[in-house]
């Protein structure tokens, strides 16, 4: 599970991942959460939970070596026990990868990536505090390039 603040470089660097390991699936939580505007408050937004388990479930079951799951709402310490809860086949080791950066890095990021020049910063610090109470390992995408950042997480899991 990679996780983190907005612009830390999840998407990415979990295609990169998924597309090293063999016998591999991907759920990025951007394909279940795609909603405007966008918020973890939103109740509406419960079903998405669900759907996030059953295709990890489903994965899970299908036997893939590897399941990369990518989402910003893995910083949520809720959303994260609903959608472990729910999932049904329970044989896996579950790795936990927060990523993140400075602010200022954050905001170039924001700025070149969707033209953001005042993105808000709501999970920076409740990611990083939760990642260190769930034994995450914390990589700083600060100064690397994605490919550097997944070879760190391929030593973790190989």
């Amino acid at each position: 599970m990679i996780t983190g603040e907005a612009w830390s470089g999840k998407t990415t660097c979990a295609r990169l991942l998924y597309e090293q390991l063999n016998n591999s699936a991907w759920l990025d939580g951007d394909d279940v959460w795609r909603v405007n505007p966008f918020s973890c408050e939103d109740t509406r937004l419960r079903n998405s939970d669900y759907n996030m388990a059953f295709v990890i479930d489903n994965y899970l079951k299908s036997k893939f070596d590897y399941i990369v799951f990518s989402s910003i709402v893995l910083c949520d310490k809720e959303i994260l026990a609903r959608i472990l809860e729910l999932i049904t086949y329970k044989e896996f080791e579950l790795v936990f990868i927060t990523l993140y950066a400075t602010k200022n890095v954050l905001g170039e990021r924001a700025k070149i990536r969707d033209n953001n020049i005042n993105p808000e910063f709501r999970l920076l610090d409740q990611s990083l505090e939760q990642s260190l109470e769930r034994k995450s390992h914390l990589i700083d995408t600060s100064n690397k390039e994605p490919r550097k950042v997944v070879n760190i997480i391929l030593k973790l899991l190989l």
